[in-house]
Parts: structure tokens; C-alpha cells; sequence
């Protein structure tokens, strides 16, 4: 190789190698200040008498034994168990306060961890979690935002390992579409969500089976689904993050329910 052609491949690969650094850089600096968890829900993985954390590669959310005859026991019939896959960019913990909250309505629930925040680069995730918790009789899958989608995209390739679909401000495409699956579906949005607008919600529609529920809460915004910074493009909630969390827990709660009823 010439001194100039060798001159000219070195000056190529640091080109090169330089904008894979600034893409990184950019990419941790977007997760750093977007998808960071806020305290609360770093309060939400502690253990208690109603729900054990257990905190890994997975964060799982395992209903304590209740007493029979207590006013809150639940679920009705058998729990149901949901995996759950975060939003991109955003950290697992940060869906640590609605996941206790399903927790202690019986349903144990899992946040999956995938690379770089991304459930894209890891779309069969949810297949290890089964396995782990075999007594758990029948699992959901779900997610907020991208990971919802990924999540529909689990679920349509593996529609006989899966009870049920719950998207968080999310859908599925066309190319992965679950209108003639006969899968039960629950889709929950916010009116005020500026990333998965109400006009994709209803959008949503034609790649989800008629029998879907959708429920729409309120003042919600795209952000307070979980509990992190901030949210680029999202609109201003009108509702308390606290609040939201609520609805989205009691809307998930009433879905499984109906999964495991006997």
C-alpha cells in the first residue's frame, strides 16, 4: 500500500471511528437526561409484607401469600403474570411504582433489561422469564412506547406462549399485526401523550384484534406511564404522575383479572 492510499485508509477509519464515538456519546447523554429514574421509584423496589423485589438482570414484582378471607385479596381466579419490556432509552426501574402496584392486586410482574434500552435489539426477552417462575400458570407480555411494540412483535411470533398483550402508549405495524389473532388485548393511553397521540391510538385499531380494549386516561401524557425525567415531544400531563400511575395499574389489574378468571 502507497504511503498516500495507506495516509488516505487512516484518515477513513479515524472518520469513522470518530462518529461512532459521537453517536455514542449523543446516545448517552439522551439516555443520562431522558430515561434516567427519578427517586420514587427506586422507593417502589423495596420488598414488604405484600410484594418481594427481586432486583438482577430482571426486576420481578412477586405478590406475598395473603391471609384467605382478606378484603384485598386478588386476583379472583389464578394470577396471571406480566412481563414487561421499557420504553426505549428509559430505565427499568423507573416502572417499578405501577409494576408494585399490579404486584400487590396479585399479578406478579417482570421488567425485562435489554441492551442499550432498546427491547428492539432484544425482542425475545420475554421467553426467558417463564421458566424461572413455574408457578406462575399463564404470562402476559407488554410494554410501554417502543417496548410495547416489541412486545407485539413476541407475542405475534409466539402467540402459543402468550394469555394476553398489554400495550402502554403503544401499537403493533403492519408487517406484525395481531387483527385476525383472536388475542386478548388491552391498549391504555394518555389524551395528552404528544409521542403515541390519540390519533394513533385510533390509528392502532386496524393492527389489533376488534375484541381489544382500549381504555384512554385522562390528562395523562406519555411520560408519567413510568417514573423517569423526561419525555421529548410529550405534552404537559394534567393529572399527577401518582394518579396516572393509578389508572394504568387499575386498568392492567381489571385486564389480567379477566385472563385468569375462572
Amino acid at each position: 500500500m502507497s504511503t498516500t492510499l495507506r495516509s488516505s485508509f487512516i484518515r477513513a477509519v479515524s472518520v469513522t471511528a470518530a462518529g461512532f464515538l459521537a453517536v455514542a456519546a449523543l446516545l448517552a447523554v439522551l439516555v443520562s437526561f431522558t430515561g434516567s429514574a427519578l427517586p420514587e421509584a427506586n422507593e417502589a423496589l423495596r420488598s414488604d409484607y405484600r410484594v418481594r423485589v427481586e432486583v438482577g438482570r430482571r426486576i420481578a414484582f412477586l405478590p406475598e401469600p395473603r391471609a384467605p378471607g382478606s378484603a384485598t385479596m386478588r386476583p379472583p381466579g389464578a394470577p396471571t403474570g406480566l412481563v414487561l419490556y421499557p420504553g426505549g432509552f428509559v430505565q427499568p426501574e423507573a416502572y417499578a411504582p405501577v409494576a408494585r402496584l399490579i404486584a400487590e392486586a396479585g399479578h406478579p410482574v417482570v421488567i425485562i433489561g435489554v441492551p442499550l434500552r432498546l427491547a428492539f435489539l432484544d425482542v425475545e426477552a420475554a421467553a426467558g422469564v417463564p421458566p424461572i417462575y413455574p408457578e406462575v400458570p399463564r404470562w402476559a407480555v407488554g410494554g410501554h412506547s417502543l417496548g410495547g411494540v416489541a412486545a407485539a412483535w413476541y407475542a405475534q411470533a409466539r402467540a402459543d406462549r402468550v394469555a394476553g398483550l398489554v400495550l402502554w402508549a403503544s401499537y403493533t405495524d403492519d408487517a406484525h399485526t395481531l387483527a385476525g389473532s383472536g388475542l386478548p388485548v388491552l391498549s391504555v393511553s394518555g389524551t395528552r401523550d404528544g409521542n403515541v397521540t390519540p390519533s394513533r391510538i385510533s390509528t392502532s385499531r386496524l393492527t389489533l384484534p376488534p375484541t381489544t380494549r382500549f381504555v384512554a386516561i385522562d390528562g395523562g401524557n406519555h411520560a408519567q406511564f413510568g417514573a423517569y425525567q423526561f419525555q421529548l415531544n410529550d405534552l404537559t400531563a394534567e393529572i399527577s404522575r401518582t394518579n396516572q400511575h393509578r389508572r394504568v395499574a387499575e386498568a392492567t389489574v381489571t385486564f389480567l383479572d379477566t385472563l385468569g378468571a375462572p
